[in-house]
């Protein structure tokens, strides 16, 4: 341990003085080291008040996590959060920019996507392929109006597409939605996306950039501004108790340490949260474990792979810019590609990128891959040399990542689920316990970006600003 406010289970940590009256300042503990934690401790520190991060993982960023995959230090790749979305109007990424981080354009199109039919066994022509966006551009647009005569999403676009669709049509859409929200569509809300249907702010999807080195630019920029002291890993936290007599609010960790605080924030994920890991005293209100139940979390997961030739490009595309998809026999949501060799160099302006490709998988196709990595490597790999035949060559290295299984995450960011309510996003994020317990993160997303890294640093940051305003 590198010093901090820890002490034995039972003990008394050491407690900031406030020099101006000699009082002691207690910290504001933060539980979570991602973006909303790290990003909220900084807030906090920048107008002087003392913070504590407890972090389960041995790493910071919690699910933004760049890997270097062949550990060459130019294969860079985003495992979890990897898009910059709206750009030109995104917080994330106008920090990035000060700080002189790169990114690349992310185009999903005609001339940057192609689309593979396995029970085909070949690829669409640019004039099928256009029909096919065309449609499921259409199609999309019946999604956004509000409705009220299905169950779930599955038959609302069951209703969409008709009785007979499109095999490729039906994929789009699934995978789509389902790698976005990350749960399965029987068990998504009707109205998922409606824009301006819940409390949060939903991309206009004018832009998408990828980040030149990944996103650990912005954690390494939150994590540089806090000390050793500051943040402590392999820390889980297994219980927040306060005291009803105005005492100091005790964060208790699972391998018997205990911290003191004069608040907390938890940016802990949702999936943590309905797993009930971490027990609070008094317990959490009915109004908050009811919304912990009724909000969808979902899962995605990635197979990442570096090459010694970008071997796929020989159907077209651009570096740094090219999708495909693999329509598979029986549709679900696997089998989407996407090239990001442009981005994975280190981050510095001229440092060497390998060809690297990742493999996107969500909701059941997300659980399988955690469940098996190496089944669902190979058949990844099987699909590409079916794809590639003449060209294909085997990946120099592969990385999977693992947000299902991990006790830290358990799946990826929320979505309105089938019994998810407006308004429960915001009552998700209200503070407790007498204002004394703080929520913070994606899911958190009043006024905010719901699942996006935008939105876990504005949720970490308004966290804190409400803690700074009472003080």
């Amino acid at each position: 341990m590198t010093g901090g406010l820890a002490v034995a289970a039972g003990g008394k940590p050491p407690i900031a003085p406030d020099a101006s009256s000699k009082k002691p300042v207690r910290p504001v503990v933060i539980v979570g080291a991602g973006v909303c934690g790290l990003s909220a401790a900084r807030r906090l520190k920048d107008a002087g008040v003392p913070v504590l991060v407890l972090e389960g993982r041995k790493r910071v960023g919690g699910r933004t996590h760049t890997l270097d995959v062949a550990g060459d230090q130019a294969s860079w790749v985003d495992m979890g959060a990897a898009w910059i979305d709206d750009h030109r109007t995104n917080s994330v990424h106008a920090l990035l920019a000060d700080a002189g981080a790169e990114v690349v354009p992310f185009r999903l199109g005609l001339f940057t996507a192609g689309v593979y039919d396995k029970k085909a066994g070949r690829w669409k022509g640019r004039a099928a392929r256009a029909w096919t966006f065309g449609k499921f551009g259409w199609f999309s647009s019946g999604l956004r109006s509000p409705t009220s005569k299905f169950q779930n999403m599955a038959e609302r676009i069951g209703a969409v597409l008709g009785k007979k669709p499109a095999r490729s049509d039906l994929y789009l859409l699934r995978s789509v939605l389902e790698a976005m929200n990350g749960g399965a569509l029987e068990d998504m809300h009707q109205n998922a996306a409606v824009p301006c249907g819940w409390e949060y702010t939903s991309y206009k999807e004018k832009s998408s950039v990828l980040i030149a080195g990944g996103y650990r630019m912005l954690v390494e920029l939150f994590r540089g501004a806090l000390s050793d002291d500051e943040v402590l890993t392999e820390r889980a936290v297994s219980r927040i108790s306060v005291p009803e007599d105005g005492g100091p609010v005790k964060v208790e960790t699972s391998d018997g340490m205990s911290f003191e605080g004069s608040r907390v924030i938890v940016t802990v994920p949702l999936g943590v949260l309905k797993a009930g890991t971490i027990a609070f005293d008094p317990p959490l209100p009915e109004s908050k474990s009811d919304v912990i139940r009724r909000i969808g979390f979902g899962t995605v997961e990635k197979i990442a792979m570096t090459f010694r030739n970008a071997f796929w490009r020989g159907n077209g595309g651009s570096r740094g810019g090219k999708v495909f998809f693999s329509v598979p026999d029986s549709v679900s949501s696997d089998g989407m590609y996407v090239d990001v060799s442009a981005v994975s160099g280190h981050g510095q302006p001229g440092s060497p990128s390998s060809p690297c490709l990742v493999c996107v998988f969500g909701a059941r196709d997300a659980e399988r891959t955690a469940t098996d990595p190496a089944a669902a490597t190979a058949r990844m790999l099987e699909d590409l040399e079916a794809m590639f035949p003449e060209t294909y060559e085997a990946p120099l290295a592969t990385a999977v990542s693992d947000w299902t299984s991990s006790e830290f995450s358990r799946g990826c960011y929320a979505y309105p689920g089938v019994n998810t309510r407006p308004g429960d996003f915001a009552e998700l994020g209200r503070p407790t316990h007498g204002g004394r317990v703080h929520f913070a993160g994606e899911a958190c997303a009043e006024g905010t970006f719901l699942g996006s890294v935008e939105g876990a640093m504005v949720s970490g940051e308004r966290a804190a600003g409400k803690i700074i305003a009472d003080s």
